[in-house]
């Protein structure tokens, strides 16, 4: 707290010189015409402690007690800006404020607390909706009390009331969640209870992304940063997309990803998943050490912490996306179980496998990985130019012929003819 306060003295008068214009050297007279064109108002800045007037350090001014430079109170005049008083020592030292985080996260909490009374109610019915119900009733004090947190305390009846607005409104909608949902109540109040479990997450990480990011390198150089991340995603996510494609199709049933003709609207989707969630790991690690970093806990380990941390995003990230080629694979077995039981697979990102009947239009023609099955559907993801890829789901291999050679139609029963 700065004790001083500061006083500015202003020129009454822009069509004469000041008193220091006979004073030899170029900075008094640039600064001298420059208070006579108005481009600078303020000619002197004075600091006393305590809070005096602006006439009593006027009077000290002209009588040269502060400074050797004279001061004419025709021509100058002394203010004191707002904002600029100073605090007086003997005054009682001012009541701390209290920090944002101590008032928001209790209400935040009673809220929640109310929309979950809400949601109890009309789960549980009967005698047992009264203790929640009072538990709602009862919030209407402790969140009044937060809203209307002043010096002085207001009375009761307005905590009750501006609580009472607060609390029972959100205990209503919980209810009617819950009421109006189509599912059955105890899966709406799981749904509710996940619900605020991923807001409370997301309110801790976004706190400890702001602590790790303020101050920082990255608080400094984002306005260059960030911009050249879009290009990098811009191109990685249909990179990593197709990759997936890739291990989809030749993992799984031995189909070059050349083969299929699919959008690249579908590799960005195929992507967005896996490497959503490895960027969302990434800045849960970034944000732990953000709070680390609040609360002064790697002041001694600073060497330890800048290289850690990138180094365990770096391995979140890596495992997260490993998982994103393990899941492609697993989709792939789903696709083969479903084939293999006479059944059309799901689609996977833009790829779609239909069960079809091949027949071919001579008696010998030239079949890769052959021999074509004929008496049995086979699997197949579209022609790629003028040939088809075909999987057989029971030699578990894959087979290719030219359009020209084969006759191609629809599955309509469990054998072909």
């Amino acid at each position: 707290m700065d004790h001083r306060t500061v006083l500015h003295a202003y020129s009454r008068r822009r069509d004469a010189p000041s008193a220091h214009y006979d004073q030899p050297g170029f900075p008094h007279r640039f600064f001298d015409w420059c208070s006579v064109l108005g481009l600078v108002t303020t000619v002197r800045l004075v600091k006393q402690h305590g809070r005096p007037s602006a006439e009593a350090v006027a009077e000290l001014l002209e009588r040269g007690a502060l400074t050797q430079r004279p001061y004419d109170s025709a021509t100058h005049q002394l203010r004191i800006p707002t904002g600029m008083h100073g605090q007086d020592p003997a005054d009682p030292p001012p009541v701390p404020e209290i920090p944002a985080w101590r008032v928001v996260l209790p209400l935040l909490t009673y809220l929640l607390v109310g929309i979950a009374c809400g949601c109890a109610i009309a789960v549980v019915g009967g005698l047992y909706a009264i203790p929640p119900l009072l538990i709602a009733c009862t919030l209407a004090w402790p969140v009044g009390r937060e809203l209307t947190r002043r010096r002085e305390e207001p009375p009761l009846a307005v905590q009750l009331a501006w609580g009472a607005m607060a609390a029972w409104p959100l205990t209503a909608s919980g209810f009617l969640f819950v009421v109006v949902s189509p599912g059955p109540p105890t899966e709406a109040g799981r749904m509710t209870l996940y619900a605020v479990l991923g807001i409370v997450i997301a309110a801790l990480v976004l706190y400890g992304l702001a602590y790790a990011f303020a101050h920082s390198w990255f608080s400094r150089n984002a306005n260059w940063v960030v911009p050249a991340l879009v290009p990098a995603l811009a191109l990685s996510l249909p990179w990593f997309g197709g990759l997936l494609h890739t291990t989809y199709l030749r993992c799984g049933f031995g189909i070059p990803s050349e083969a299929i003709q699919v959008s690249v609207h579908w590799s960005y989707a195929a992507s967005l998943k896996p490497v959503g969630i490895a960027a969302g790991l990434a800045l849960v690690v970034v944000s732990f050490a953000g709070w680390m970093r609040h609360y002064h806990q790697w002041v001694n380990a600073q060497g330890v912490v800048r290289v850690g941390v990138p180094l365990m995003s770096l391995f979140v990230v890596g495992i997260t996306l490993f998982a994103g080629l393990l899941g492609a694979q697993v989709a792939a077995s789903r696709a083969q179980t479903a084939a293999a039981s006479g059944r059309d697979p799901a689609p996977y990102y833009g790829v779609e496998g239909t069960l079809v009947c091949v027949k071919p239009l001579n008696k010998e023609i030239a079949v890769f990985n052959g021999p074509l099955a004929t008496t049995r559907p086979l699997l197949t993801f579209g022609p790629s130019g003028d040939r088809i890829w075909l999987w057989d789901p029971q030699r578990g291999k894959s087979l290719s012929a030219r359009l020209e050679d084969v006759a191609v139609t629809e599955k309509t029963s469990r054998a072909c003819d």
